[in-house]
Protein backbone atom coordinates (compact mmCIF):
# COMPACT_ATOMS: atom_id res chain seq x y z
CA UNK A 1 0.00 0.00 0.00
CA UNK A 2 3.11 1.86 0.48
CA UNK A 3 3.54 3.02 -3.38
CA UNK A 4 -0.21 3.76 -3.76
CA UNK A 5 0.56 7.00 -1.20
CA UNK A 6 3.62 7.94 -2.87
CA UNK A 7 1.56 8.69 -5.56
CA UNK A 8 2.78 12.28 -7.21
CA UNK A 9 0.99 14.87 -8.56
CA UNK A 10 3.65 16.74 -10.17
CA UNK A 11 3.01 16.73 -13.83
CA UNK A 12 6.96 17.97 -14.84
CA UNK A 13 7.87 16.16 -18.23
CA UNK A 14 4.19 15.65 -19.20
CA UNK A 15 3.98 16.62 -23.23
CA UNK A 16 0.23 17.54 -23.23
CA UNK A 17 -2.48 18.72 -20.91
CA UNK A 18 -4.76 15.59 -22.25
CA UNK A 19 -1.98 13.92 -19.92
CA UNK A 20 -1.66 16.30 -17.05
CA UNK A 21 -5.74 15.47 -16.93
CA UNK A 22 -5.17 11.79 -17.18
CA UNK A 23 -2.42 12.01 -14.17
CA UNK A 24 -4.55 13.68 -11.99
CA UNK A 25 -7.53 11.72 -12.73
CA UNK A 26 -5.84 8.49 -12.18
CA UNK A 27 -4.61 10.21 -8.52
CA UNK A 28 -8.06 11.14 -7.76
CA UNK A 29 -9.01 7.65 -8.47
CA UNK A 30 -6.29 5.97 -6.46
CA UNK A 31 -7.27 8.09 -3.22
CA UNK A 32 -11.10 7.64 -3.76
CA UNK A 33 -10.13 3.45 -3.84
CA UNK A 34 -8.16 4.50 -0.30
CA UNK A 35 -11.26 6.09 1.24
CA UNK A 36 -13.50 3.47 0.04
CA UNK A 37 -10.94 1.19 1.98
CA UNK A 38 -10.66 2.87 4.68
CA UNK A 39 -14.04 3.45 4.91
CA UNK A 40 -15.02 -0.33 5.08
CA UNK A 41 -17.46 0.33 1.60
CA UNK A 42 -15.74 -1.86 -0.56
CA UNK A 43 -12.95 -5.19 0.05
CA UNK A 44 -10.41 -6.32 -1.96
CA UNK A 45 -11.09 -7.97 -5.64
CA UNK A 46 -12.68 -11.45 -5.20
CA UNK A 47 -12.76 -13.88 -7.28
CA UNK A 48 -15.75 -15.82 -8.90
CA UNK A 49 -15.51 -19.05 -7.60
CA UNK A 50 -15.32 -17.39 -4.21
CA UNK A 51 -18.12 -15.52 -5.27
CA UNK A 52 -20.03 -18.71 -6.16
CA UNK A 53 -19.27 -19.97 -3.07
CA UNK A 54 -20.84 -17.05 -1.20
CA UNK A 55 -24.18 -17.22 -2.68
CA UNK A 56 -24.09 -21.01 -2.64
CA UNK A 57 -23.72 -20.75 1.30
CA UNK A 58 -26.36 -18.25 1.84
CA UNK A 59 -29.28 -18.44 -0.68
CA UNK A 60 -31.01 -21.62 -0.92
CA UNK A 61 -32.31 -23.05 -4.18
CA UNK A 62 -35.95 -20.38 -4.44
CA UNK A 63 -38.82 -22.81 -3.20
CA UNK A 64 -41.30 -24.61 -5.41
CA UNK A 65 -38.95 -23.73 -8.26
CA UNK A 66 -37.72 -25.53 -11.34
CA UNK A 67 -34.04 -25.22 -12.12
CA UNK A 68 -33.50 -25.55 -15.64
CA UNK A 69 -29.44 -26.21 -16.25
CA UNK A 70 -27.07 -28.07 -13.99
CA UNK A 71 -24.13 -25.93 -14.50
CA UNK A 72 -25.77 -22.56 -14.04
CA UNK A 73 -28.18 -20.77 -11.20
CA UNK A 74 -31.53 -19.86 -13.09
CA UNK A 75 -35.05 -21.25 -11.76
CA UNK A 76 -38.80 -21.23 -13.14
CA UNK A 77 -41.14 -20.50 -11.38
CA UNK A 78 -44.73 -21.24 -14.09
CA UNK A 79 -47.50 -20.14 -12.61
CA UNK A 80 -45.67 -16.54 -11.20
CA UNK A 81 -44.51 -16.55 -14.75
CA UNK A 82 -41.20 -15.77 -13.40
CA UNK A 83 -37.23 -16.95 -14.04
CA UNK A 84 -35.11 -16.78 -11.01
CA UNK A 85 -31.17 -16.32 -11.79
CA UNK A 86 -28.43 -15.85 -8.95
CA UNK A 87 -25.13 -12.92 -9.05
CA UNK A 88 -23.41 -10.48 -7.52
CA UNK A 89 -22.94 -6.82 -7.76
CA UNK A 90 -20.23 -6.08 -10.14
CA UNK A 91 -20.53 -2.25 -10.31
CA UNK A 92 -21.62 0.63 -8.32
CA UNK A 93 -19.89 3.65 -9.57
CA UNK A 94 -20.07 3.28 -13.13
CA UNK A 95 -21.63 4.38 -16.76
CA UNK A 96 -24.10 1.50 -18.11
CA UNK A 97 -24.56 -0.55 -20.87
CA UNK A 98 -25.95 -3.74 -19.05
CA UNK A 99 -27.85 -3.81 -15.94
CA UNK A 100 -27.18 -7.69 -16.08
CA UNK A 101 -24.80 -9.57 -17.99
CA UNK A 102 -23.51 -13.29 -18.02
CA UNK A 103 -19.99 -13.75 -15.74
CA UNK A 104 -17.52 -13.04 -17.76
CA UNK A 105 -18.30 -10.75 -20.02
CA UNK A 106 -19.08 -7.26 -19.12
CA UNK A 107 -18.92 -7.10 -15.63
CA UNK A 108 -17.35 -3.34 -16.30
CA UNK A 109 -20.14 -1.83 -17.07
CA UNK A 110 -22.99 -3.84 -15.51
CA UNK A 111 -24.78 -3.88 -12.19
CA UNK A 112 -25.17 -7.48 -11.23
CA UNK A 113 -23.26 -10.13 -13.14
CA UNK A 114 -24.78 -13.56 -13.32
CA UNK A 115 -24.39 -16.96 -12.82
CA UNK A 116 -26.54 -18.32 -16.36
CA UNK A 117 -25.71 -18.08 -19.77
CA UNK A 118 -28.08 -15.35 -21.52
CA UNK A 119 -29.23 -18.14 -23.81
CA UNK A 120 -30.26 -19.82 -20.75
CA UNK A 121 -32.52 -16.44 -19.45
CA UNK A 122 -34.14 -16.68 -22.89
CA UNK A 123 -35.07 -20.14 -22.65
CA UNK A 124 -36.66 -19.49 -19.23
CA UNK A 125 -38.41 -16.74 -20.10
CA UNK A 126 -39.96 -18.91 -23.25
CA UNK A 127 -40.61 -21.30 -20.65
CA UNK A 128 -42.90 -19.07 -18.72
CA UNK A 129 -44.57 -17.91 -21.51
CA UNK A 130 -42.51 -15.12 -22.82
CA UNK A 131 -42.76 -14.20 -26.33
CA UNK A 132 -40.12 -12.71 -27.57
CA UNK A 133 -40.11 -9.77 -30.18
CA UNK A 134 -37.60 -7.67 -31.95
CA UNK A 135 -34.50 -6.23 -30.95
CA UNK A 136 -33.89 -2.68 -31.79
CA UNK A 137 -33.30 -1.49 -35.31
CA UNK A 138 -31.64 1.71 -36.67
CA UNK A 139 -31.46 1.04 -40.55
CA UNK A 140 -33.89 2.22 -42.29
CA UNK A 141 -34.94 4.28 -39.12
CA UNK A 142 -34.89 3.81 -35.65
CA UNK A 143 -37.36 1.29 -34.30
CA UNK A 144 -37.06 0.33 -30.10
CA UNK A 145 -37.18 -3.87 -28.91
CA UNK A 146 -39.98 -5.24 -28.56
CA UNK A 147 -41.40 -8.20 -27.08
CA UNK A 148 -43.36 -9.42 -23.64
CA UNK A 149 -42.97 -6.78 -20.83
CA UNK A 150 -40.55 -7.84 -17.97
CA UNK A 151 -40.25 -6.74 -14.66
CA UNK A 152 -36.87 -7.44 -12.96
CA UNK A 153 -36.69 -7.18 -9.15
CA UNK A 154 -33.43 -7.61 -7.33
CA UNK A 155 -33.59 -9.06 -3.59
CA UNK A 156 -30.81 -9.80 -1.36
CA UNK A 157 -29.80 -10.23 2.24
CA UNK A 158 -29.32 -6.96 4.38
CA UNK A 159 -26.53 -7.26 7.45
CA UNK A 160 -29.26 -8.84 9.96
CA UNK A 161 -29.70 -11.94 7.39
CA UNK A 162 -33.44 -10.09 6.88
CA UNK A 163 -35.14 -10.29 2.71
CA UNK A 164 -34.41 -6.84 0.98
CA UNK A 165 -36.28 -5.97 -2.58
CA UNK A 166 -36.35 -3.38 -4.91
CA UNK A 167 -37.55 -2.81 -8.95
CA UNK A 168 -34.12 -2.71 -10.52
CA UNK A 169 -34.55 0.70 -12.31
CA UNK A 170 -34.17 2.08 -8.20
CA UNK A 171 -30.50 1.06 -9.02
CA UNK A 172 -30.05 2.90 -12.25
CA UNK A 173 -30.48 6.49 -12.43
CA UNK A 174 -30.28 9.05 -15.66
CA UNK A 175 -26.66 10.19 -16.28
CA UNK A 176 -25.66 13.43 -14.09
CA UNK A 177 -28.99 13.83 -12.21
CA UNK A 178 -30.75 11.62 -8.98
CA UNK A 179 -33.88 10.88 -11.14
CA UNK A 180 -33.96 6.74 -11.74
CA UNK A 181 -34.14 4.88 -14.59
CA UNK A 182 -38.29 4.83 -15.91
CA UNK A 183 -38.47 2.38 -18.33
CA UNK A 184 -39.12 -0.78 -18.74
CA UNK A 185 -37.56 -4.05 -20.48
CA UNK A 186 -39.19 -5.76 -23.47
CA UNK A 187 -38.06 -9.59 -24.33
CA UNK A 188 -36.01 -8.52 -27.43
CA UNK A 189 -34.38 -12.15 -27.66
CA UNK A 190 -31.00 -11.38 -29.34
CA UNK A 191 -30.05 -13.37 -32.57
CA UNK A 192 -28.74 -16.44 -33.41
CA UNK A 193 -25.24 -16.14 -35.81
CA UNK A 194 -24.54 -19.01 -37.79
CA UNK A 195 -20.80 -19.32 -38.93
CA UNK A 196 -20.85 -19.60 -42.87
CA UNK A 197 -17.63 -21.98 -42.63
CA UNK A 198 -18.04 -24.63 -39.88
CA UNK A 199 -22.16 -24.47 -39.42
CA UNK A 200 -22.13 -23.81 -35.86
CA UNK A 201 -24.85 -21.39 -34.12
CA UNK A 202 -23.89 -18.94 -31.29
CA UNK A 203 -26.40 -17.09 -29.54
CA UNK A 204 -25.10 -13.57 -29.36
CA UNK A 205 -26.75 -12.45 -26.02
CA UNK A 206 -24.10 -14.76 -24.47
CA UNK A 207 -21.38 -11.94 -25.35
CA UNK A 208 -22.88 -10.28 -22.30
CA UNK A 209 -25.93 -8.17 -23.34
CA UNK A 210 -28.54 -10.08 -21.12
CA UNK A 211 -30.27 -7.13 -19.93
CA UNK A 212 -28.83 -3.84 -21.61
CA UNK A 213 -29.75 -0.32 -20.83
CA UNK A 214 -28.50 0.81 -24.15
CA UNK A 215 -29.74 -0.41 -27.04
CA UNK A 216 -28.03 -3.30 -28.46
CA UNK A 217 -29.02 -6.02 -31.69
CA UNK A 218 -28.02 -9.16 -29.84
CA UNK A 219 -29.77 -7.90 -26.30
CA UNK A 220 -31.82 -10.54 -24.92
CA UNK A 221 -33.61 -7.88 -23.41
CA UNK A 222 -33.64 -3.94 -23.67
CA UNK A 223 -35.43 -1.00 -23.01
CA UNK A 224 -38.17 0.05 -24.57
CA UNK A 225 -36.79 3.71 -25.69
CA UNK A 226 -34.36 4.72 -27.53
CA UNK A 227 -30.75 4.95 -25.62
CA UNK A 228 -27.01 4.83 -27.19
CA UNK A 229 -24.69 1.96 -27.14
CA UNK A 230 -21.97 4.37 -27.77
CA UNK A 231 -19.22 5.23 -24.95
CA UNK A 232 -19.81 9.51 -25.13
CA UNK A 233 -23.22 8.77 -25.01
CA UNK A 234 -23.95 6.80 -22.12
CA UNK A 235 -27.24 8.16 -21.04
CA UNK A 236 -27.45 5.61 -17.57
CA UNK A 237 -24.98 4.93 -14.57
CA UNK A 238 -24.91 3.28 -11.29
CA UNK A 239 -27.39 4.68 -8.60
CA UNK A 240 -24.27 3.85 -5.83
CA UNK A 241 -26.27 5.23 -2.99
CA UNK A 242 -28.69 2.60 -2.98
CA UNK A 243 -26.60 -0.36 -4.34
CA UNK A 244 -25.66 -2.96 -1.55
CA UNK A 245 -21.48 -3.79 -1.24
CA UNK A 246 -19.45 -4.84 -4.15
CA UNK A 247 -19.45 -8.46 -4.68
CA UNK A 248 -22.71 -9.30 -2.45
CA UNK A 249 -24.83 -11.99 -3.62
CA UNK A 250 -28.13 -11.13 -5.69
CA UNK A 251 -31.20 -12.73 -6.42
CA UNK A 252 -32.67 -11.10 -9.51
CA UNK A 253 -36.19 -11.85 -10.53
CA UNK A 254 -37.47 -11.60 -13.95
CA UNK A 255 -41.54 -11.29 -14.26
CA UNK A 256 -43.75 -11.76 -17.15
CA UNK A 257 -46.26 -8.18 -17.25
CA UNK A 258 -49.51 -7.75 -19.43
CA UNK A 259 -49.13 -3.91 -19.58
CA UNK A 260 -47.51 -2.65 -22.26
CA UNK A 261 -43.74 -1.27 -21.38
CA UNK A 262 -43.21 2.31 -19.73
CA UNK A 263 -41.57 4.05 -22.74
CA UNK A 264 -43.14 7.47 -22.48
CA UNK A 265 -40.62 11.09 -21.68
CA UNK A 266 -41.93 12.80 -18.88
CA UNK A 267 -38.64 14.84 -18.07
CA UNK A 268 -39.90 17.83 -19.78
CA UNK A 269 -43.53 17.57 -18.69
CA UNK A 270 -45.00 20.06 -16.15
CA UNK A 271 -41.25 21.26 -15.53
CA UNK A 272 -42.34 24.33 -14.77
CA UNK A 273 -45.33 23.65 -13.01
CA UNK A 274 -44.25 24.72 -9.14
CA UNK A 275 -40.77 24.03 -10.16
CA UNK A 276 -41.24 20.40 -8.65
CA UNK A 277 -40.82 17.55 -10.27
CA UNK A 278 -42.73 15.42 -12.58
CA UNK A 279 -44.85 12.78 -10.65
CA UNK A 280 -43.11 9.42 -11.52
CA UNK A 281 -44.80 6.12 -13.41
CA UNK A 282 -47.02 4.25 -11.47
CA UNK A 283 -44.51 1.11 -11.34
CA UNK A 284 -41.79 2.72 -9.87
CA UNK A 285 -43.77 4.04 -6.79
CA UNK A 286 -45.28 -0.04 -6.65
CA UNK A 287 -43.93 -1.91 -3.98
CA UNK A 288 -42.39 -5.30 -4.37
CA UNK A 289 -44.78 -7.97 -4.46
CA UNK A 290 -44.47 -10.01 -1.14
CA UNK A 291 -45.32 -12.88 -2.48
CA UNK A 292 -41.96 -12.25 -4.67
CA UNK A 293 -40.15 -12.13 -1.65
CA UNK A 294 -40.34 -15.64 -1.08
CA UNK A 295 -38.03 -16.80 -3.65
CA UNK A 296 -35.35 -15.73 -1.56
CA UNK A 297 -36.23 -16.62 2.46
CA UNK A 298 -34.44 -15.03 5.41
CA UNK A 299 -30.63 -16.09 6.00
CA UNK A 300 -30.64 -18.45 8.84
CA UNK A 301 -28.52 -17.38 11.43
Amino acid sequence: MRSIYNVSLSTRGLKSPLSTIFALFSCVMVLSTICQYAQGQEEGWVEQPEILKRIEKSFADPPECKKMVEDGRVWIHRDEQAVIVDGYICQRNAPLEMFACPIGTKEHESVVAVFAKSRFVHASLLAVGGVPGKPVAFEPKFTPASGTTIRVYALWHDEKGATQATLAQHWIRQTGTKKPMLWDWVFAGSKIYKDPETGNETYMGDGGELLSVANFMTSTMDVAVKSDAANAGLVFETFTDKIPKRFSPIRLVLVLSDQAPYADDISDKDKDKDKQEPELPKHLKAEVPKRLLEFLPPKKS
